[in-house]
């Protein structure tokens, strides 16, 4: 199977004019907004009453075990967030809502660029699933890659599962920290969509407008075929803390220019099975910018560093579905392909190159019972292919395949005990062969009271160019050359966590207590003889921590909620010296509170908290942002959204000038959505 991207001469003048994307968001917020005072209190069909949400307890969630459970006895801890989350928060990013949530940090680089951490463990250690499907063009980028993170149009997005912990029994390799999985919506029923558009601004500094307009539409064809299409287009210009002209200080946020689509087409086979043929799209671009400034006064020498990067993506898979009375099975394939042409001052010629990814990855399993037994076995197999000229100096290539196979038994002990082994086998033709087991007990009592905790091995197998001996790139700044080394073996982590969940009629409150150890860490080390670094299994790192979540309905208006997360996290280098890891807050928490002014108008006042955290030689002072966002249903279809994020306009560089990343500054933004 091959996915070929056709590359026209020129570019898309859709997705490079900013001026239609901008005419189109103003137009839909300008008729949207002439519209609130018409019509914002209509008195249509009235909406549920406060409080009535569904509760994390009964929503169905599949990422912890494959087969479905509520997330209260699921055999993980699980964060859901649903797609009214998604309408109702101040935010524009995935990453930029993950980070709100317990047990998670979005740690980003100098230029706003984005990384996962999940109880302290850095972005590499999160494994990322679209539909259970893995995600993963940024194989051929040692680093700087957060392309993933907008390859899903926002108005696609049902809800995405964060299962904080590690997973490799179910998923293998990537899966210490914790996975996300974003879970996309299937084609309905009945025909109807949803067409949108945002417009942000940042009030200090220069420039750093963004806009956003998507639309998405499901429905049946016919009896057998149902469609789901969703399509999002997003510009970003380059915020500037103090002055574009200064050219001794890079943007803060670098230009972004991203376009998603992705299209679902369902078949009823039969009465029993279904067929999922999938296809998507993602092109992300940002444009040759300044990215790193330095002026040595004692040789009187500038340095000035340039980079460039665009992804396009395109992606192909079926996924088949049966209910066979004696259990239900899936099986999907799904392909990959992916071309990013990267460019930085920093390599030695050519500095653009053009690198080429294929991941191709199949999934089979069986969910069956059997007694007191609840059975999911299956396989894994996947291939990755990168094809770089410059820096694979022989065969400007390199290749990686993998199979598995993998077994989860529910023990159904008593009613309201549920014991779950599992294990995974994973083989190599790269680092050979691993063995991920994990066992977890849930005791769900009266009251609404859930008591679980497990033990788990979880692993991290070496990317494909870190194994490869003819690897070869610039490091060091541009002062010493980085290679591969054919002996690594995988990281590995003993895992350890416990808890409770208590899910009542207007409260819930969650409590977990968590341990990581990770062995055989990944680093790039020097070689004191020459100027050369390479890859070896050297370093350990220990997380743990405790982590709170809990919600409260005061009244039919007014609802609280809030979480909170405590975090240890230490390193041991290749030269047995103790330190602390850079950038995990001790520290984080987030309050809200939601009011329900009137059936069709809401508003939502929240803080979110920061700790000291160490970085290079210091501590880091904490700091606290506010988000301020008030929502109105104008009528059935029509959603008007504005507020106020970072309200009091947290400055990092004015607390310390150490904070190599930021807060953007005070913004505001106003969006629409018209559903039909």
């Amino acid at each position: 199977m091959r996915i070929s991207i056709i590359r026209v001469s020129g570019k898309c003048e859709f997705y490079n004019n900013r001026q239609i994307i901008m005419s189109i968001t103003r137009k839909l917020l300008a008729i949207s907004i002439a519209a609130i005072g018409q019509h914002a209190f209509a008195a249509d069909a009235p909406e549920a009453p406060a409080g009535a949400a569904v509760s994390e307890q009964s929503v169905v969630v599949v990422t912890a075990s494959l087969r479905n459970h509520t997330a209260a006895s699921a055999p993980a801890f699980t964060t859901i967030v649903t797609e009214e989350d998604i309408n109702k928060s101040p935010v524009n990013s995935l990453p930029d809502l993950l980070r709100d949530t317990v047990g998670v940090n979005n740690m980003t680089d100098s230029t706003g660029r984005d990384e996962i951490q999940i109880r302290g463990l850095g972005g590499k250690y999160t494994l990322m699933l679209v539909n259970g499907k893995r995600v993963s063009s940024g194989g051929a980028l040692w680093r700087g890659g957060d392309f993933d993170f907008s390859s899903i149009p926002l108005s696609s997005i049902k809800r995405v599962e964060i299962v904080r912990g590690p997973m490799a029994a179910l998923y293998g390799s990537d899966a210490i920290g914790g996975v996300v999985n974003i879970i996309t919506k299937a084609p309905t029923r009945e025909w109807k969509g949803s067409i949108g558009g945002e417009y942000r601004v940042v009030q200090p500094g220069e420039e750093g407008d963004q806009y956003r307009v998507s639309a998405a539409v499901s429905g049946a064809l016919n009896d057998t075929f149902g469609l789901s299409l969703a399509g999002e287009f997003y510009d970003r210009d380059a915020w500037y803390a103090t002055s574009k002209s200064d050219d001794t200080r890079p943007a803060r946020l670098e230009e972004k220019r991203a376009a998603n689509l992705n299209g679902t087409l369902t078949v009823k086979l039969a009465e029993n099975q279904s067929l999922d043929i999938d296809a998507s799209y993602n092109r992300d671009k940002r444009p040759r910018a300044l990215f790193y400034y330095d002026y040595n006064a004692a040789w009187d020498w500038t340095t000035r560093d340039y980079r460039e990067q665009e992804i396009e993506r395109g992606t192909f898979g079926v996924t088949h579905k049966a209910d066979w009375g004696w259990g239900n099975t899936t099986a999907f394939i799904t392909k990959e392909h992916a071309r990013i042409d990267d460019f930085n001052s920093r390599y030695n010629t050519p500095q653009e190159r053009v690198l080429h990814e294929d991941n191709t990855y199949a999934k089979a399993y069986a969910n069956f019972n059997w007694g007191i037994n609840a059975v999911t076995a299956g396989i894994d197999l996947r291939r990755q292919v990168i094809k770089d000229g410059v820096t694979y100096l022989e065969t400007g290539r390199i290749s990686t395949d993998s199979k598995a196979f993998f077994v989860e038994d529910e023990l159904a002990l008593a009613p309201n005990l549920h014991l779950t082994l599992a294990g995974r086998f994973d083989d190599s033709n790269r680092f050979g062969n691993h063995f991920s087991p994990k066992s977890y007990l849930v005791w769900q009592g009266a009251g609404g009271l859930t008591v679980k905790g497990g033990i788990s091995k979880a692993f991290k197998a070496p990317e494909a160019y870190q194994l490869s001996p003819e690897y070869r790139t610039v490091s060091c700044g541009g002062k010493c050359y980085l290679s591969g080394n054919a002996n690594l073996q995988p990281e590995t982590s003993t895992n350890y966590e416990a808890g409770f969940e208590i899910h009542r009629s207007g409260w819930d409150f969650t409590a977990v207590v968590f341990k990581n150890d990770v062995e055989d860490m990944i680093v790039a080390t020097y070689d004191a003889a020459g100027p050369s670094r390479a890859w070896t299994n050297v370093a350990k790192a220990k997380t743990r921590g405790v982590e709170l979540q809990g919600e409260v309905v005061l009244s039919p208006a007014f609802t609280v909620s809030g979480n909170y997360t405590h975090l240890k996290a230490d390193y041991i280098d290749e030269t047995g010296t103790e330190a602390r890891l850079e950038n995990r807050p001790e520290n984080m928490g987030m309050v809200a509170l939601n009011w329900k002014m009137t059936d069709r108008l809401r508003s939502s006042l929240s803080a979110h908290y920061t700790g000291k955290q160490f970085y290079l030689t210091q501590d880091l002072p904490g700091y606290t942002r506010v988000d301020l966002s008030l929502s109105a249903k104008v009528n059935r279809n029509l959603t008007v959204r504005t507020g106020v994020k970072n309200l009091t306009d947290v400055d990092l560089e004015k607390k310390n000038k150490a904070f190599d990343f930021f807060e953007l500054g005070r913004n505001y933004y106003v969006s629409a959505t018209y559903d039909f």
